[in-house]
């Protein structure tokens, strides 16, 4: 298929529009803006999208970030929903999406913006992603485990800080901070509002890779996230990404793939159902089957939907699942593991 150059144009010194969704975040935003004051790249704008905060998420944003342009929105409309009012609202060629609770490094953006800008082929950029307290890695990109639908943050939970893959591609990276060329975020139609919050970041990038977009990260890129261990692993976070997992494969499979694989997901998902109520994680058992059935119930929709994300595609699926951005046995292993350490056991989650 013919490839469109749109999204290919750059000029050496592109405006950065920096785009950070908050909700409730009083308690972390500070030190997020407090990094993106701090970031040595000037050219920039920053817009903060607050998703109906009850808490004063905004008064620390007035205070710390007094120039930033801040939308407020009437209700809560998810991460995908407030990211995309942001990019409306943006003028930069480069789009960095931040969550509320990162701390960026001052040379961030420097590594970002010279990956992007030295292949016209990528379209999407991330970082390394590690612990708040910098102990523990919870992510060098994130590839794609072709039998269950999931997107697997490489290197999760390891304490091998220098911990790389032999190539920079990856499937997805993670959504803790990532930039996204404007004009490719514009043309695969942003992010899809419909699974409000969990793997929209690996949806997004499924289809940029649709569009012919290499997705890679930098490894001079450093981002400290707050986060746990146990948090990916729990009963609401699971729910999100099994239900959000099912809805992408849906859409973004050519049509052979969605009968071959969307089956095998939906299979996966109840057998791992029984095998929680099994061992105890009723909890989890349940969150599982909500999803499944939240999914069917949403497959009509999702089913027309799929039409319009399919007029966005250059290359064909065996393109897009190239084998250097898929998990191998070892990787599904370890993210197996991980899932069983007593930390993932009972956390509590803040939702978007």
């Amino acid at each position: 298929m013919e490839e469109s150059d749109s999204w290919k144009s750059y000029t050496k010194d592109p405006l950065v529009s920096i785009i950070v969704v908050t909700y409730n975040g009083h308690d972390v935003v500070a030190e997020c803006l407090e990094s993106i004051n701090a970031l040595r790249w000037s050219k920039r704008e920053v817009i903060i999208v607050d998703n109906a905060s009850s808490d004063n998420t905004l008064e620390q944003v007035s205070k710390i970030m007094p120039a930033s342009d801040v939308i407020r929105l009437s209700v809560n409309r998810g991460y995908g929903g407030g990211a995309n009012v942001g990019a409306r609202k943006a003028r930069g060629e480069i789009l960095l999406f931040a969550n509320q609770d990162v701390s960026l490094d001052e040379k961030f953006l420097d590594g970002i913006i010279s990956t992007m800008t030295a292949d016209k082929s990528i379209g999407v950029c991330g970082g390394i992603v590690v612990a708040w307290d910098g102990s523990w890695l919870v992510s060098t990109g994130q590839i794609f485990e072709r039998f269950t639908g999931y997107g697997l943050d490489y290197g999760f939970g390891s304490s091998d800080l220098n911990l790389r893959r032999k190539t920079d591609d990856v499937f997805s990276p993670n959504g803790a901070a990532f930039a996204v060329k404007r004009e490719l975020f514009l043309e695969i139609g942003g992010f899809a509002e419909d699974l409000f919050m969990y793997f929209e970041e690996t949806d997004l990038a499924w289809r940029a890779r649709m569009a012919g977009a290499r997705i890679v990260c930098n490894s001079t890129s450093l981002v400290r996230h707050k986060i746990d261990r146990g948090r990916a692993y729990a009963a609401s976070s699971r729910y999100y990404i099994d239900r959000n997992s099912l809805l992408s494969a849906t859409r973004n499979y050519g049509f052979r793939n969605v009968f071959l694989y969307v089956p095998v997901y939906l299979g996966v998902r109840m057998a791992g159902a029984v095998i929680l109520s099994l061992s105890g994680r009723g909890e989890h058992a349940r969150s599982m089957t909500m999803a499944i059935r939240d999914f069917l119930v949403r497959f009509p929709k999702t089913w027309k939907k799929r039409q319009m994300v399919q007029t966005t595609r250059k290359i064909a699926d065996k393109q897009v699942m190239e084998r250097m951005v898929l998990a191998g046995p070892r990787d599904v292993m370890r993210a197996f593991s991980s899932s069983l350490l007593p930390s993932t056991k009972k956390t509590k989650t803040t939702t978007q």
